[in-house]
């Protein structure tokens, strides 16, 4: 059973209030986690400054990196070395972002997971080098878009101090585990593709309706000169992710 309280203790021996919350935070991840991919109840830490990765599922090896906040970032999220970020994408290892956001007197207010099949290079934006000056100079970060991800990759576990049942996490986030494994240009295509639609805000759309962003397409794949051909792909893919149907030629119709 998911305890909403942290235990604040266990951060005693700290001076630092990033490293307290990073302590506090991370011990009551350990204790009441689980995997989102697998069946297993309990997820492992990662051996500390490992890159991108702050725990792991001792079963089925998905990783996962914990962000705490008191108000969780909507639009972007700063995150860790963009190099690092973009290695992980292109080698498969890029872990599923746990978004927790806390009460001031340490209670877990929300806890959401960004699935790791929606983490691709177009959603990745290279921050500035940091300058001479700096402590870590030349240290080159990242952002990353949450407003250019489709909804569908959030799912909540915990939604305003209401625990989800496991089951529906669970099977929320693995109908799209296959994302995972596909070639990384093959899904920045299902991926904008859908983010596009969710962004009609309409149950049932037309093709046409989809090909009025050919320009949006376009811009992220400058080299394809086969947009439309592309979207109609993409279209059937959601369809074989239980994503849409069909409804009838050119007309298709969200499932959630």
């Amino acid at each position: 059973m998911i305890d909403l309280n942290c235990d604040v203790s266990v951060a005693a021996g700290y001076k630092s209030a990033s490293q307290q919350a990073r302590v506090i935070s991370e011990a009551w991840y350990l204790k009441n986690a689980y995997c989102l991919a697998c069946d297993s109840d309990e997820v492992k830490a990662t051996k500390r400054n490992t890159p991108a990765n702050d725990f792991v599922c001792p079963k089925c090896g998905h990783r996962y990196e914990l962000k705490a906040f008191k108000r969780r970032p909507r639009k972007a999220l700063n995150d860790g070395a963009y190099k690092t970020m973009m290695e992980g994408i292109s080698a498969f290892r890029a872990p599923t972002l746990c978004l927790m956001e806390r009460t001031v007197d340490w209670q877990i207010r929300s806890w959401s997971a960004i699935h790791s099949g929606f983490l691709v290079p177009n959603v990745i934006v290279k921050r500035k080098a940091l300058s001479d000056s700096a402590q870590r100079k030349g240290y080159v970060g990242c952002t990353i878009r949450l407003d250019q991800i489709a909804p569908d990759a959030e799912i909540s576990v915990i939604d305003k101090c209401v625990i989800v049942k496991v089951e529906d996490v669970r099977r929320r986030f693995q109908r799209f585990n296959g994302l995972g494994t596909e070639p990384i240009e093959q899904r920045g295509w299902t991926l904008l593709t859908l983010w596009i639609v969710r962004r009609l805000r309409k149950a049932s759309f037309t093709l046409a309706e989809v090909y009025q962003h050919e320009a949006e397409f376009a811009k992220v794949y400058p080299a394809n000169l086969h947009i439309r051909d592309k979207i109609r792909q993409q279209l059937q893919v959601l369809r074989d992710l239980g994503v849409l149907v069909f409804e009838e030629r050119g007309t298709y119709r969200l499932l959630s």
